[in-house]
C-alpha cells in the first residue's frame, strides 16, 4: 500500500449469534448500580472470565508484549447484544449516577469489554457515575464538549494534558463508545491513527512535533470543577513522543486546547500534523449493537457537528455512552473518589504567569 493509499482501519471482530444471544443471558440480569462500583466490576470480571473466548481474537489490542507496529489502534465489535426498547433520557440526564432502563445492557457488555483490556474508571468531570451518558440537549448546544451538539470536536487523545498535570498518566489508556439511541441523520465519531498520519510527514515536521514546544490545556468540562483550572496548562510538551511501548500521542486539535505554540514553525508542524490526521481518518457511526475501542496512546478521535433532534418535551434522541480504562487505578489514589472508580481530579494551581519552552 503507498502512503498516499493510507487509512486508519479498526479491527473488527462480528460475534456470531450464539456469542450474543450467550452475552445477553449472562448480562441481561445484572443491574448497573448508582453505587458499589467495584462489586459491580467484579460481577461483570466473573461473567467477562466464563465467556472469554468470545474477546479472544482481540488480545493484541494495548497487549505491550505485542510489538507496536502489530497493536491495532482501534476495534470494532458488532452483532453485540441490545435491549428491545430504550425511552428517551430525562432531561436531567447529568445529574443522575444512572439513567433507569428496563434492562443494562449496553453497560453491562460495555464494562464486559473493558475489563478485558483494564479498569474501568470515570472522571467526576464527565458524569456522575462510572460510564458517561453522551446526550446533547437545548442549553448544551454550542459546548465544546460531547454534550454539544453544534460544535466540532476535531482530532484530540482523550485527557492529553492529565499526562503531566501530576507527575503521573492520569489519562485513559483507551476509551470504550458504544451506541443507546442514535439520530436518523447522526454524526460521525472520526479515528485516525497517528501512526499513519505521521508516515506522510517529512522528517523535520516529525523532529518539531518532538520537541517541548506546545502547551496543551484541561478539556472544557473540567475547567469550572474548581478555581484556577480554567487557567490551568500543561508545561512546554512535545506533541509526539515515544517510550518503551510506542508512540504517544498528546495532541488535541478542537476549540483552543492547544493553547501555545513556542514558535511559527512549531504552529505549522502542528497544523501539517492535523491535515495528516484528516488524511488517513476513518469515520463511524456510533450504532447500537456496536463498541468501538480507541487506543489513546496512537488513535486520536473526533466528532463532527450535528442537528439534534428533540422531543416536545426536549428530550434528545442521540445517546452515546463512554467509558474509560486505565493499567492502574492506583494513579488516582490521592484525587478524591465521590463514588468508587469516580474520581475527582486535584491539581495545584499555580500563579499565572507567562510561560517559557
Amino acid at each position: 500500500m503507498s502512503e498516499t493509499q493510507l487509512r486508519t482501519t479498526p479491527r473488527e471482530q462480528a460475534l456470531s449469534d450464539s456469542q450474543r444471544d450467550a452475552l445477553e443471558q449472562k448480562l441481561a440480569p445484572i443491574v448497573y448500580p448508582d453505587d458499589r462500583f467495584d462489586e459491580y466490576v467484579k460481577t461483570i470480571k466473573e461473567v467477562a472470565h466464563d465467556l472469554s473466548g468470545v474477546f479472544a481474537p482481540l488480545g493484541a489490542f494495548l497487549n505491550t508484549d505485542v510489538q507496536p507496529d502489530q497493536r491495532p489502534g482501534s476495534i470494532k465489535l458488532t452483532n453485540l447484544p441490545v435491549s428491545e426498547s430504550i425511552e428517551r433520557p430525562p432531561l436531567n440526564h447529568s445529574d443522575l449516577i444512572r439513567i433507569y432502563k428496563k434492562d443494562y445492557i449496553s453497560e453491562n457488555i460495555l464494562t464486559a469489554v473493558a475489563v478485558k483490556f483494564g479498569e474501568p474508571y470515570s472522571m467526576y468531570c464527565e458524569g456522575q457515575g462510572l460510564i458517561n451518558n453522551l446526550i446533547p440537549t437545548r442549553r448544551t448546544s454550542s459546548e465544546i464538549t460531547g454534550l454539544g451538539a453544534d460544535s466540532d470536536l476535531r482530532f484530540h487523545a482523550e485527557n492529553a494534558a492529565l499526562r503531566f498535570l501530576t507527575g503521573r498518566d492520569c489519562s485513559p489508556s483507551a476509551l470504550l463508545l458504544t451506541g443507546v439511541k442514535q439520530e436518523a441523520n447522526p454524526p460521525k465519531t472520526r479515528l485516525s491513527d497517528a501512526r499513519l498520519a505521521l508516515k506522510l510527514l517529512s522528517a523535520a515536521e516529525r523532529s518539531i512535533l518532538q520537541r517541548p514546544s506546545y502547551a496543551v490545556k484541561l478539556p472544557y468540562r473540567w475547567r469550572g470543577y474548581a478555581s484556577g483550572y480554567d487557567m490551568l496548562h500543561t508545561r512546554m510538551i512535545p506533541l509526539i513522543e515515544e517510550d518503551r511501548h510506542g508512540l504517544i500521542v498528546h495532541a488535541a486539535f478542537y476549540g483552543d486546547m492547544i493553547g501555545y505554540c513556542a514558535t511559527a514553525e512549531a504552529e505549522r508542524a502542528a497544523q501539517a500534523f492535523e491535515q495528516a490526521l484528516e488524511s488517513v481518518a476513518y469515520d463511524e457511526i456510533i450504532s447500537p449493537g456496536e463498541i468501538v475501542a480507541i487506543d489513546n496512546r496512537t488513535t486520536l478521535h473526533a466528532r463532527t457537528p450535528f442537528k439534534a433532534s428533540f422531543d416536545e418535551a426536549g428530550r434528545a434522541q442521540r445517546w452515546v455512552q463512554r467509558l474509560f480504562i486505565t493499567a492502574d487505578l492506583d494513579v488516582f489514589g490521592d484525587w478524591a473518589a465521590p463514588r468508587e472508580r469516580v474520581f475527582a481530579p486535584t491539581f495545584e494551581v499555580p500563579p499565572r504567569k507567562v510561560i517559557s519552552a
